[in-house]
């Protein structure tokens, strides 16, 4: 990726030609560590190789705040083994470059020679325990951002007998970038977390989940979907969903037809003759900008029961209808009804005991039952759907 620069480069001595071409190359590598953020690391030593005097070799990415003191490193590179250990273990905000930093504004590039002088800072346990060994006594800094008490900087230190004027023209074209990059990886770590966390509630879902395009092509589904196939209920050749009971298939194809958001409930037939309650919900598709056209999203979305021959959620509904009970209530006396003991419910939906006797108390309150064999039989004497 390669971004223009438009920003004047001013200094003697240095060609301003090559100097452009040089932050073009740093800025499109800061840009493809985005979306791939192992890349950091060698991004840091791109940064420290093209604009870093001789023996500055090291630079991180840091969040750091100082109440309480505490320290996370992003990236980093020319470190010593075990500096990042000990740096966040004893010194994390808690020396004279942290404190002094703080005080800046996203954005700025702050050089340690101003905040501090070099006799200052050789009396500071910092330096003399830690940092004299490398002869590091200066550092040049970008702070980049702030959250909840600590702050984000891109910090490069080294020997302050060097010039650093070529870093710190590099870095104050550079730091918008590196802040941009930055708070976008945050955004799309934030999404992947999300996503993760929809994938694992679909896959521990009780029923099948299928995302589907206008021609029936699976775009995802969760860990359930096999199953179905197996019990022979779906058909998933070459990624194409297909019912193999034929009013079921009719049903779907007539939804995937309608121009409008619609839901329908039905059943499909399994071979066994079993019946399986199947939920479907046309929605209005979602398109993406994507490079050579647009991404479609999913415009149909299948549920299949909680397992091959469970009770079906028609059934749920018919009894909710009948007793005026609520959906979990229902639910619950379905699953009785079904040979559940309240504590298999309990562990199924991962709700307390007492969770499921209150829901129980309910029940029996609406439907005049006395005991959960009276309601089993209450039940088992509903007419049938469609009966007078």
């Amino acid at each position: 990726m390669r971004v223009s620069i438009e920003v004047s480069i001013h200094g003697p001595g240095h060609n301003a030609p090559a100097e452009w071409e040089t932050l073009n190359a740093l800025i499109g590598h800061i840009y493809d560590s985005v979306l791939e953020p192992e890349r950091w690391n060698d991004t840091l030593a791109r940064i420290t190789g093209a604009l870093c005097p001789l023996s500055w070799e090291a630079a991180f990415l840091l969040w750091e705040g100082s109440s309480p003191p505490r320290a996370r490193f992003v990236a980093a590179t020319g470190l010593a083994a075990g500096v990042q250990e000990i740096y966040t273990a004893v010194y994390a905000g808690n020396h004279p470059w942290s404190r002094k930093l703080m005080r800046y504004g996203n954005g700025s590039v702050v050089d340690s020679f101003d905040i501090i002088t070099r006799e200052e800072f050789a009396e500071s346990a910092f330096f003399q325990n830690f940092l004299a060994p490398w002869g590091i006594d200066r550092l040049v800094g970008v702070l980049l951002d702030r959250r909840g008490g600590e702050r984000l900087g891109l910090l490069l230190p080294g020997p302050g007998d060097r010039d650093v004027e070529r870093l710190k023209r590099g870095l104050r074209i550079l730091a918008p970038h590196i802040q941009r990059a930055m708070r976008i990886s945050d955004r799309v770590a934030s999404l992947e977390l999300a996503a993760g966390a929809a994938r694992a509630a679909a896959d521990l879902a009780p029923f099948a989940i299928f995302s589907l395009d206008d021609q029936l092509r699976i775009l995802a589904a969760n860990s359930r979907a096999a199953r179905y196939e197996r019990a022979g209920i779906v058909s998933l050749v070459q990624d194409r969903f297909a019912f193999t009971h034929p009013a079921a298939q009719k049903k779907l194809l007539d939804l995937a037809r309608t121009p409008n958001p619609t839901g329908l409930a039905f059943q499909a037939v399994g071979p066994s003759g079993s019946e399986c309650p199947v939920l479907a919900a046309r929605v209005s598709p979602q398109t993406a900008p994507q490079i050579g056209g647009f991404s479609v999203g999913a415009s149909l979305i299948v549920t299949l029961g909680s397992a091959p021959g469970e009770t079906p959620v028609v059934q749920i509904d018919r009894v909710a209808q009948w007793f005026d009970l609520t959906p979990a209530e229902a639910r619950l006396a379905v699953a009785l009804a079904g040979g559940q003991t309240l504590q298999d419910y309990a562990a199924l939906r991962a709700v307390s005991l007492n969770a499921v006797r209150f829901l129980l108390k309910g029940i029996f309150r609406k439907t005049g039952a006395t005991s959960q064999a009276q309601l089993v039989a209450m039940l088992a004497r509903l007419p049938s759907p469609g009966a007078d």
